[in-house]
């Protein structure tokens, strides 16, 4: 049996944010897949977000706690600095993908993606309006790895783990008229 157990659809970008921690301390962990919204769903998280980890008889939601736990619970390189101000950083820019990335490039994903596949029109406001918003996001994202490669300090901490896969996603929608 792995060390974790996290519950959740395979395509929850926190569900990757929350493996991408486990992987870079070297915790094996497998998929429960849930059910958006079924019973089971809201025993675990009483909002219906995902993921949810399992650790033994330690439960937890919310992908900011697990990815805490996992990295104060267990040996590997640390994900977040031990200065102040290094975790400040990082908080920081947790903060900003939560408030900022997420909501905006998961629905530009999603009008790009998921409405044509359902045969719903794409909302082009929305997606005209998402420009400057994500000019911004993408400048202050270039501008923090610039020096090193990361957000914050020189090696991979928590902020990366939350930023990955949006950008991942994200560099997955497919432009207008093009064939992916």
């Amino acid at each position: 049996m792995a060390t974790l157990i996290f519950h959740s659809m395979a395509g929850s970008a926190y569900l990757w944010t929350a493996m991408l921690a486990a992987d870079e301390k070297g915790i094996d962990y497998e998929l429960n897949p849930l059910v958006l919204g079924s019973e089971a769903h809201l025993q675990l998280h009483p909002f219906g977000k995902m993921p949810v980890m399992q650790h033994g008889e330690v439960i937890l939601y919310e992908t900011l706690a697990i990815t805490h736990y996992i990295d104060r619970a267990f040996e590997g390189p640390p994900l977040q600095p031990s200065d102040a101000l290094g975790q400040a950083e990082v908080l920081r820019w947790i903060s900003l993908v939560n408030a900022y990335v997420f909501p905006i490039m998961n629905r530009f994903m999603k009008e790009r993606l998921v409405r044509p596949n359902w045969g719903f029109e794409v909302d082009q406001a929305f997606l005209q309006a998402a420009r400057d918003p994500l000019r911004l996001q993408m400048l202050l994202i270039g501008d923090a790895v610039a020096d090193g490669g990361y957000l914050v300090g020189r090696q991979m901490t928590l902020a990366d783990a939350f930023l990955l896969p949006h950008l991942l996603f994200f560099g997955r929608t497919p432009r207008p008229g093009s064939s992916r």
